[in-house]
């Protein structure tokens, strides 16, 4: 299924995806001075990714073990990445 088809059939699931993670980065900038309270918010941020994609999935009948592992790995990325350049900063 390509995302312009999954797209059009489900525009709320991404809606709500493109939500949790402008609240994220909303919460990292507004909170620039705080770098352990930012960190809480990149970890909620990938929490929260992975419950969406499994949600998501689940609602498509096509959840499967790899897929999970997929989302994990593409969050714990994220998170290593992004917590470098914060705690760098």
């Amino acid at each position: 299924m390509t995302f312009e088809r999954d797209f059009a059939h489900h525009p709320l699931h991404y809606f709500v995806l493109l939500c949790i993670l402008l609240v994220g980065l909303w919460g990292i900038f507004w909170f620039d001075y705080h770098r352990f309270l930012q960190l809480g918010i990149l970890v909620s941020m990938a929490v929260s990714y992975v419950v969406w994609g499994v949600v998501h999935h689940a609602h498509h009948r096509d959840l499967h073990i790899k897929i999970v592992f997929e989302y994990l790995l593409v969050a714990i990325f994220a998170v290593l990445i992004f917590a470098s350049l914060i705690l760098r900063a």
